[in-house]
């Protein structure tokens, strides 16, 4: 089925047959500059450049899908279009002027666009696949993905701004602040990310810091006030928290968020919470010099010795309070380390050097995507069975981004995926 969307990308990437190209009248066209594609109000795409017989026009292009359209939408009526110089249209089935009755150029398309065009767009936009182009996508070339990649990741980048931005701005301009609620928010993975968040805001990093040489003070604020400690524990650890707790929620005028809903449900022991909670500790007691690395980033090296965080002594033979298994020391695994890097430190990075108007090391952000392990995912999945190579994180992030924001929504026109397939 045409529509104007698809009109509109057949027109941008001028995917029609231009042998002697005509208006309804036999007047030759040559389209020197189709225009700027416009998503605001008023023609469809602006300032195009095309030679029309012996004249050379430079205004703006109106696409419908038959001609009678333009008077459906009364711009006869409306100055906006006073500058439109071609009405280009799938079928011709009137003639029509602009507001001071000056007839307007019209190019038809009808039998000018392959039929493949409209079939592959009509697959690809019915398709119930979780990856409608897999059929196809794996035989683009390296030098195609190198170029889409980057613009992908460059773009899932600018999207992650706003939130961190919001955290910047919640936490009063403070970029440890704002880093530390990045990274708990990273710690709590999905599903308990909302709540680490929300620990992180009602328990400062700056309130946490000045505790840094005391561990147990640092767990039990954090513990206090997650929630998660019971009204009568039984070991002495947490019993020893409660009792901490008591009293610096009395100096420093707490209150415990016992509205929380932290999930332990179908996760891995060594992602419950709690275990996380000590290793955001360990992160507060050890963060000296960290935020130096951050602010310059030079390189993933300097920053990764900040991560190695690890689980307090209690935590050895513990996942939850109360419950003993076998002794571990509990430690923040590489997989995980590189989640956080990839979902907290470069984000800070990337955010920290545009504040800055740092353009250097906004590349060397972008850059250290390539160092990091691809992350495996059922997204990743759709794309390496659909035999597109995944060699880093600097793709697979690329790939969640298009998969989220053109395969889920079947944006397909607007992403050059579908306009190289056609090709």
């Amino acid at each position: 089925m045409i529509n104007e969307k698809f009109l509109h990308f057949i027109w941008k990437f001028q995917l029609f047959n231009f042998s002697n190209l005509q208006d309804v009248n036999q007047l030759a066209i040559q389209i020197l500059k189709p225009g700027f594609h416009n998503d605001n109000a008023g023609p469809d795409f602006l300032n195009a450049r095309i030679q029309i017989g012996d004249v050379l026009w430079c205004g703006d292009v109106e696409i419908h899908i038959k001609s009678s359209d333009w008077y459906a939408h009364k711009h006869q009526l409306d100055n906006k279009y006073d500058a439109v110089i071609l009405h280009v249209v799938y079928e011709h089935n009137r003639n029509v002027t602009n507001r001071s009755g000056a007839p307007i150029i019209c190019l038809e398309l009808k039998n000018l666009i392959p039929d493949t065009y409209l079939k592959e767009y009509e697959s690809l936009s019915n398709s119930v696949a979780n990856l409608p182009c897999s059929y196809a996508i794996g035989n683009l070339t390296n030098i195609f993905w190198e170029s889409f990649t980057e613009g992908l990741l460059i773009e899932r980048l600018e999207h992650k701004m706003s939130f961190v931005e919001q955290l910047f701005l919640d936490a009063d301009k403070n970029f440890q602040e704002c880093f530390y609620q990045l990274l708990a928010y990273s710690l709590g993975l999905k599903i308990n990310a909302e709540a680490m968040l929300v620990l992180s805001k009602k328990t400062p990093f700056l309130l946490l810091h000045k505790h840094r040489n005391n561990r147990t003070q640092i767990e039990a604020l954090l513990y206090g006030q997650s929630g998660l400690i019971d009204i009568s524990p039984k070991d002495k650890y947490p019993r020893t928290l409660k009792l901490e707790y008591k009293f610096l929620s009395q100096k420093y005028k707490l209150e415990a968020a016992s509205y929380l809903k932290w999930s332990f449900f179908r996760l891995r022991p060594s992602s419950f919470p709690t275990l996380r909670i000590s290793y955001l500790a360990d992160f507060v007691c050890n963060s000296s010099g960290v935020f130096e690395h951050l602010f310059s980033f030079k390189s993933l090296k300097s920053i990764s010795k900040h991560l190695n965080l690890q689980g307090s002594n209690y935590w050895k033979s513990h996942y939850v309070f109360d419950k003993t298994v076998k002794s571990v020391v509990k430690r923040m695994g590489k997989s995980t380390q590189d989640l956080v890097v990839i979902n907290a430190v470069l984000p800070f990075c990337f955010f920290y050097a545009r504040q800055k108007s740092d353009h250097e090391m906004m590349m060397r952000v972008v850059e250290a995507y390539r160092e990091l392990k691809a992350e495996e995912n059922k997204i990743i999945r759709y794309y390496t069975n659909a035999a597109v190579k995944v060699k880093s994180a600097f793709t697979s992030q690329a790939l969640i981004h298009l998969h989220q924001n053109y395969c889920i929504p079947r944006n397909c026109l607007n992403c050059r995926v579908f306009n190289q397939i056609l090709k």
